[in-house]
Parts: structure tokens; C-alpha cells; sequence
């Protein structure tokens, strides 16, 4: 029985089902020195790179028109009009479901899986990269309050 949990157990760690959760505060601890023009990335963030992740947020498609999309933006809380600022570009990552995945687009919140990436996008402004794996909506859960702001 004991080698049975062993073998068990080591499948499970292989196929990376147990997936990190990361927060939206690990990733605003992203930095950019302006005289080096590098990155400032801390331990915490280091460690989640390039490994499956999940965190949760929004998605804003990138095609509205689309029934099912293959990228998308996906932030901390619910995208706004066009009056009001986007989030920071360490707060935005761009979206890109692995080949031959689609998504439908959500406008609920989303628990989102897949490997991350520090990679700027300068058209979108965003400093994170995802090739997405998993996708659920979470209709169930309370609403996403941006930083600073009250119900």
C-alpha cells in the first residue's frame, strides 16, 4: 500500500496537478529599473515563473465579436470604460490558451491555470505573459473590489 501512495503521489507531481495559487499582490511586486532597463524581480515572483499557476481575476477579450476566443487580458477586477485607467502593466497579463484550446469569453470572475511569464508587451501594455491551461468561471463567488475602493 505504501508504494502504491508513492508511485501515486509521484505521477501527480510529474503532471503538475497541483497547480500554485498566486496572488495579484506577488504580482505588483514586479519592478523596472529605469537606468538599466531591466526587470526587478523579487523571490516570491521568481519562484512561480515558468511553472503552472493559478490566480484569479477577469478577462477582457481582446475580440468582442468572438463566440470563443484564444486570447484575451486578464486583470485583478472587472474591466472598466474606456474613462477610467487601465490597470498597471503589473497587474495585466496577456493571455494566450495553449494550441488548439478556446475559451469562451466571461465578463464573471475566473480561475485561470496555465504557465507564467515575465515578457512586456508594449501595444498592451502588460508586463506578464500566460500560456493558458484551464479556465472556470466562478459565478458563485463574491465580486472583485479594485485596490482602494469601497463597495
Amino acid at each position: 500500500m505504501k508504494k502504491f501512495l508513492v508511485i501515486i503521489t509521484g505521477l501527480l507531481m510529474t503532471f503538475n496537478v497541483f497547480a500554485t495559487e498566486v496572488t495579484w499582490e506577488t504580482l505588483k511586486t514586479l519592478d523596472f529599473d529605469m537606468k538599466t532597463k531591466k526587470n526587478i524581480i523579487k523571490p516570491e515572483l521568481q519562484k512561480n515563473l515558468g511553472k503552472e499557476v493559478t490566480i484569479k481575476g477577469f478577462m477582457m477579450p481582446l475580440d468582442y465579436d468572438a463566440k470563443e476566443v484564444v486570447e484575451f487580458l486578464f486583470m485583478p477586477y472587472v474591466p472598466a470604460c474606456m474613462h477610467v485607467p487601465p490597470p498597471p502593466a503589473n497587474q495585466l497579463i496577456l493571455v494566450k490558451m495553449k494550441k488548439g484550446s478556446k475559451v469562451k469569453p466571461s465578463f464573471y470572475p475566473i480561475e485561470l491555470s496555465g504557465k507564467l511569464a515575465v515578457e512586456a508587451n508594449a501595444d498592451l501594455e502588460s508586463s506578464f505573459k500566460m500560456e493558458g491551461l484551464k479556465m472556470k468561471e466562478l459565478k458563485d463567488s463574491a465580486p472583485m473590489i479594485p485596490p482602494g475602493q469601497t463597495p
